[in-house]
């Protein structure tokens, strides 16, 4: 027997909007999502951020508080998946099994990874001209 009818991999907007959608077809489906950040971003508003509307700490909320209450929420990061086993091994060495997985797994934020980013993001902040 499987550990969850549903696993999906990633609790970003994507994850979480299959999630409510399985939810809202079949209320009775045991639904898991595998996140490991307990911030999420609502990246849709970066777009204002980047248009000096909103600050990019505006975007975020802890991801508890924009997890369904209907699914197990899975403290987590996918180390392999094993397709033909349905099972997922994550980073701590535990493997979940499932009946169909979902994998929705979004991006790593990596500020530092675009060069001169960091410092121009400091700037704006400080000049008080955007973000």
């Amino acid at each position: 027997m499987a550990d969850h009818q549903i696993l999906i991999v990633g609790g970003g907007a994507a994850g979480i909007a299959t999630a409510a959608s399985l939810h809202k077809r079949d209320a009775s489906l045991d639904i898991a999502i595998i996140e490991p950040s307990t911030t999420h971003y609502y990246q849709p508003g970066w777009t204002m951020v980047g248009a000096g509307v909103f600050k990019k700490e505006e975007t975020a909320r802890s991801t508890a508080s924009v997890m369904p209450s209907y699914v197990t929420q899975i403290r987590g990061t996918v180390a392999s998946f094993q397709p033909d086993e349905n099972s997922v091994r994550l980073e701590d060495g535990k493997a979940l099994t499932y009946g169909s997985l979902v994998v929705a797994a979004g991006l790593k934020l990596d500020w530092a990874a675009i060069e001169g980013l960091e410092e121009a993001y400091l700037w704006l902040s400080r000049s008080g001209g955007g973000a």
